[in-house]
């Protein structure tokens, strides 16, 4: 690797990644309509590869990770809500207190190894219904963990946390940034570690 920036790839984040002439080509030609209306063909056909690559009803367009995920905080809580967290959750730590500010939320932290939840470490963390309280309402997840080292959710330890959740009323989201290299180094496939989950941001 030289000095000349533009003879080597930058893997320190997808937003150093620049497109490629034939990215740049089908960005030019493809076909436009207004996704408001449902008429942007490309949306229409991004959303439904989607929906069926993970296996549920609906998907939306969203210009960003941040902006996926405050959606699905949004459609689960109400403001005065609380949701439950790994301390080092992209949510609750690089979001600029979206919860908070977008949707009324906060977020309550817990521990666990690399960057995951256990259903050990969730027990007793769910609220008590008292007017006093905030109301836990919505469990998240990352996969993989970020700031937790890059791991992976092995599925049986999902499946477990978020059938948890489901028993004792709360709804699941998992931030899923990086949910393909999750497949890849788990063995499984995006149905499957989707199919415990209400919500996921790709």
């Amino acid at each position: 690797m030289d000095s000349d920036s533009s003879s080597f790839i930058d893997l320190r984040s997808d937003t150093k990644t620049r497109p490629t002439p034939a990215m740049l080509q089908a960005m030019i030609s493809a076909e436009l309509g207004d996704d408001m209306n449902g008429e942007d063909p490309t949306v229409n056909r991004l959303e439904a590869m989607v929906c069926e690559m993970l296996g549920k009803e609906a998907a939306v367009f969203a210009c960003s990770g941040t902006q996926s995920n405050q959606m699905g905080l949004r459609a689960h809580c109400l403001p005065g809500d609380e949701l439950l967290i790994h301390e080092l959750g992209h949510i609750a730590i690089f979001e600029g207190g979206a919860p908070a500010i977008l949707s009324g939320v906060s977020c309550r932290t817990l521990t666990g190894e690399r960057g995951m939840l256990t259903v050990e470490g969730l027990r007793g963390k769910i609220r008590a219904n008292d007017q006093h309280l905030t109301r836990t309402r919505l469990l998240c997840v990352e996969n993989t963990t970020n700031a937790g080292g890059g791991h992976y959710y092995p599925l049986d330890q999902l499946t477990d946390i978020c059938n948890w959740a489901h028993e004792n009323g709360l709804k699941t989201h998992m931030d899923g940034a990086r949910i393909f290299n999750a497949c890849v180094a788990g063995g499984y496939t995006m149905k499957e570690i989707c199919a415990p989950l209400d919500t996921i941001s790709i």
